[in-house]
C-alpha cells in the first residue's frame, strides 16, 4: 500500500516532507499527514493542501486489529485531554471513521468529514508508511 490522500476518489498525493507519524510503546499516536496538492475538484477554491492531524491518539487491539475507531466518543475523549483528531482545510473538521495501524508502520484512516462546502460528506482514504522499528520497553 502506497501512501496516499483521498478526497472522494480524488489522488492528492502526500507530501512526505511534512507528513510524519510516531507511535510510543504505549500505543499513542501522533501524526500529521499533508497532501501534496489541492483538492481542485472537489474544493476549487482551496489553495492549500489539506492535512490529517492526529494528537496523542490512543490505538489498542480490538476485533479489527491494532487501531481505533474514530467515532464522537472517541473525538469527545480527546477533546477533554491534550490530544485531537481532524481534518483540515481552512477550518478544522472531525472526521469519523477507522483508524488502523498496519504491519510495517505503517497508518491508515478510511472514513469521512462532513464540510460546509458539500451536501454530503466526503469520504477520505489516507495512508502513511513512517517510522522503522520501534525499541520495546523491558
Amino acid at each position: 500500500m502506497d501512501d496516499r490522500f483521498r478526497i472522494d476518489g480524488v489522488e492528492l498525493g502526500v507530501d512526505a516532507r511534512r507528513s510524519s507519524a510516531t507511535l510510543s510503546a504505549e500505543g499513542v499516536l501522533d501524526a500529521t499527514v499533508v497532501a501534496l496538492g489541492v483538492p481542485g475538484s472537489v474544493a476549487e477554491w482551496a489553495t492549500v493542501p489539506p492535512r490529517l492531524l492526529l494528537e496523542l491518539v490512543p490505538v489498542a487491539f480490538d476485533g479489527e486489529g491494532l487501531g481505533a475507531t474514530v467515532d464522537q466518543d472517541l473525538l469527545d475523549d480527546l477533546s477533554f485531554g491534550d490530544g485531537g483528531f481532524s481534518f483540515s482545510l481552512s477550518s478544522r473538521f472531525d472526521p469519523q471513521g477507522r483508524l488502523a495501524v498496519l504491519a510495517g508502520d505503517r497508518l491508515r484512516f478510511t472514513g469521512e468529514v462532513e464540510t460546509p462546502w458539500s451536501s454530503t460528506p466526503w469520504r477520505l482514504d489516507v495512508s502513511l508508511g513512517f517510522g522503522g522499528r520501534r525499541r520495546p520497553l523491558i
